[in-house]
């Protein structure tokens, strides 16, 4: 059995080459990439709506949190190995910076916008304000807090019972 080259079936069917084959039929190409183009997004609206359908995903914070560190794992792979090494290649090929040492604006462009985004998200904006508040004794109900004091309850009655 011969094997499938999807490669080369586009290379064949393609108009851009100009040595097109006669009877090959270049709507083929187009509606194949519409195929596709088509079933990733569908692809991507289901993976990416299934943790608010369900609702073992929506109430696990374990479950966000991977998820969660996933999107910002992709982000951060686009911008460090996509767009930053071309950003940084066409800064240094620019004809004023051709032949001397430049300032490397492009990374620190990069350091400042991500410094500002930490400024902006744990500076600026009250963390605090996504706990339950106690109006009447003014704290807060942080779960965190709350596991904290049980473990060192727990581990003074193991103590005194010593």
């Amino acid at each position: 059995m011969e094997n499938f080259d999807f490669y080369s079936l586009l290379q064949r069917n393609s108009t851009v080459g100009g040595d097109e084959d006669k009877d090959s039929d270049p709507t083929v190409v187009i509606w194949t990439k519409i195929g596709f183009i088509i079933a990733v997004t569908a692809e991507a609206m289901i993976a990416g709506m299934f943790p608010t359908w369900s609702p073992s995903c929506r109430e696990n914070p374990k479950i966000l949190g991977i998820a969660n560190s996933f999107a910002g794992g992709v982000f951060l792979a686009i911008a460090f190995m996509h767009i930053t090494p071309e950003m940084i290649e066409t800064w240094n090929d620019l004809p004023s910076n051709e032949g001397k040492d430049p300032f490397p604006l492009p990374e620190a462009l990069i350091f400042i916008g991500y410094t500002l985004i930490l400024i902006i998200d744990k500076v600026l904006f009250d963390t605090h304000a996504l706990f339950d508040h106690d109006h009447d004794d003014g704290e807060v109900n942080d779960p965190a807090v709350g596991k904290f004091d049980a473990n060192v309850k727990a581990s003074m009655v193991k103590a005194q019972a010593m």
